[in-house]
């Protein structure tokens, strides 16, 4: 599992590459959940690009939940972008889908969440 992470305004955008499972996701966490501090209102908003994920274990689920519920406790927003169709029928079977908000890339996610952060927004 490789990761990046890129400022775009106020939303810090945490692109993932590769498999998430049980031996990746604790550097999976050591990546994302740092950026949920300070995850507040419109000050600061979080979007995880999965397009690179082709496999995500419930231990890469359970590092999600726990970056969306920090979020949550400071009224901020983590959401999710560019799932693949195996990672996307694993979100449904958990019905993740109806806890996370998913769109279907990074930019559509910039759009809903930050029309500011989504007009200087460039496509790594």
């Amino acid at each position: 599992m490789e990761s990046t992470v890129q400022t775009c305004a106020n939303v810090v955008i945490v692109q993932v590459e590769g498999r998430v499972d049980h031996s990746t996701a604790p550097a999976f966490g050591s990546v994302l959940l740092p950026h949920v501090d300070g995850c507040v209102g419109d000050d600061k908003k979080l979007i995880v690009d999965l397009s690179k994920v082709n496999y995500m274990s419930s231990a890469g689920l359970r590092v999600l939940m726990i970056a969306a519920k920090g979020c949550r406790k400071q009224a901020g927003k983590v959401v999710l972008a560019g799932l693949q169709p195996s990672v996307r029928e694993v979100f449904k079977i958990g019905r993740f889908d109806m806890v996370l908000e998913t769109y279907p890339s990074v930019r559509d996610a910039l759009a809903a969440i930050s029309p500011a952060a989504a007009a200087i927004y460039v496509d790594r």
